[in-house]
């Protein structure tokens, strides 16, 4: 039987599925909406903190997502290297969307308040 390590968790039980939805996409926009007017409470402003940094993420990600479809029109023009050089914007994306909402989903179920490199100064702007 695991011991209870007696560490207090800065989130509810109830909070799990919205640390979840946070990091996934659009649906970041459910916790994020639910946690605006509740951030008088410590435990549901972690939930929203994490819920602004998922959006700012889905944000950023959706922005390159426009720039990268231009830069990949543009070099489809250009054989192969070109072709190359599109794929790997697109790989390079996935990587940091998966990493981002993986990394977001350890720290947040983890307890920590990490904020993502240039995600965080887009979430800054929603408070």
């Amino acid at each position: 039987m695991a011991e209870e390590t007696g560490v207090a968790k800065p989130y509810s039980d109830e909070d799990k599925i919205h640390l979840f939805l946070a990091y996934f996409g659009i649906f970041a926009l459910i916790p994020f909406l639910m946690f605006k007017d509740k951030r008088s409470d410590p435990q549901k402003e972690y939930v929203y903190w994490h819920a602004r940094q998922g959006l700012a993420l889905a944000i950023v990600v959706f922005v390159l997502c426009i720039v990268f479809m231009v830069a990949g029109f543009v070099l489809a023009f250009i054989p192969v290297v070109g072709w190359i050089l599109s794929c790997l914007m697109w790989v390079c994306l996935m990587i940091i969307a998966w990493g981002g909402a993986i990394m977001g989903w350890v720290k947040a179920f983890g307890g920590q308040k990490w904020e993502m490199p240039g995600i965080a100064k887009v979430a800054a702007m929603f408070n």
